[in-house]
């Protein structure tokens, strides 16, 4: 267990006072620039936007030449079942969001702030097993960067910003204590909570956009792939390595909805329109008789209670990371959370979650005895 050595509610950011200015503009351009472009959820936007917005889409990616980058790109829509890559309205910056000036030349950097009008914000890994101080050292004067660069009253954007139904999980004094204990309170978990803070701080201060409080992100109905390394599948393993399983509740998104969502809403932002808090959630979460019934019948596991399954465990430090004692009170906070979705999207075909979580449980499944293949 790493022990807390921040109390996140003093970060300076929190209160910071903004002089963003007056825009001088009340439309915005209409080039959108995609941070995390690669990833799991930015590959489907990516991919969205091509066929949904038809003005420029900046991609950032961290990459040593135009070729590389191209070749990220074409990695994560071929991992993510998402057809071919195109460069379709796309333009390829090579860059780092954590550096200054995004690690661009000036020149490009001054242009892609004139060219840009919406930032949607992806980049982060969510790595729960590092403490808080490296999101502070790393991702809080990231954040105060993307602000500054989306507030300028010269070329005024909207920011996009994907947080985390585990903000949520910072409520009491308790909660703010636990920092750093455990995979749910995690150093991620703090940042996401004051990342959320801070925005809404600038919002108030005239900046422009829209937080997207995000729960468990599942992959689509069609495709059923999510990245491995997510609680859920953690979780899985657990159960799989001591043929025990206790029941929960959760909420989910598929990531094509997300995606839907998201463009939505950023290709309909402009100035002073649009929502400021987005919550796109399934209202059925994957409940107890779901996931009971689910682990039952498919994987052969024997229903049993959280202590009694971290008895049959082997590593009762990573359980206790995983699952605290007050692992129920967490999933409590954000299981009663209601779904907000932006205004005028198109509600008439969302999906199943009960068909979502079976196509993704599926994939998890074949892609761990894949692993067992490869490693025998």
């Amino acid at each position: 267990m790493i022990s807390q050595v921040e109390d996140i509610r003093k970060e300076n950011l929190l209160r910071k006072k903004w002089d963003f200015g007056k825009p001088k503009s009340e439309t915005f351009p209409e080039g959108i620039l995609v941070t995390g472009a690669n990833s799991f959820i930015g590959a489907h936007v990516v991919s969205l936007l091509q066929k949904k917005h038809p003005g420029p889409v900046h991609l950032l990616l961290r990459a040593p030449s135009v070729d590389e980058a191209i070749l990220k790109m074409h990695h994560a829509f071929s991992q993510w079942g998402l057809g071919p890559f195109t460069m379709d309205n796309v333009f390829i910056h090579l860059g780092d969001v954590t550096k200054n000036m995004m690690n661009l030349m000036h020149n490009e950097f001054r242009q892609l702030q004139k060219q840009v009008g919406h930032v949607i914000h992806l980049a982060m890994t969510p790595l729960y097993h590092l403490p808080y101080t490296h999101f502070k050292r790393v991702w809080v004067p990231e954040l105060e960067r993307m602000i500054a660069f989306c507030g300028d009253a010269d070329a005024p954007k909207s920011l996009h910003y994907t947080s985390s139904n585990s903000a949520n999980f910072f409520q009491t004094e308790d909660d703010f204590r636990a920092l750093n204990s455990n995979t749910w309170q995690s150093g991620y978990a703090g940042f996401k909570w004051v990342a959320g803070q801070s925005i809404r701080n600038a919002f108030s201060q005239g900046l422009q956009g829209c937080i997207y409080d995000i729960p468990l992100v599942l992959g689509s109905q069609k495709n059923g792939l999510s990245p491995a390394h997510y609680p859920i599948w953690m979780l899985l393993d657990i159960f799989l390595k001591t043929g025990c399983f206790f029941r929960f509740n959760f909420k989910v998104i598929p990531v094509d909805v997300l995606a839907a969502v998201m463009v939505h809403e950023v290709t309909r932002h402009q100035g002073s329109s649009g929502d400021i808090l987005i919550r796109p959630m399934l209202e059925e979460p994957v409940d107890d008789t779901l996931f009971s019934n689910t682990v039952a019948n498919i994987l052969g596991l024997k229903e049993s209670d959280l202590e009694s399954v971290r008895k049959t465990f082997q590593d009762n430090i990573r359980f206790d990371f995983m699952l605290p004692v007050n692992f129920y009170e967490l999933m409590e906070k954000v299981n009663t959370l209601k779904a907000v979705f932006p205004s005028g999207f198109d509600m008439t075909n969302m999906p199943s979650t009960a068909v979502v979580f079976m196509s993704n449980l599926n994939r998890a499944l074949t892609r761990k005895n894949e692993d067992l293949l490869m490693i025998g």
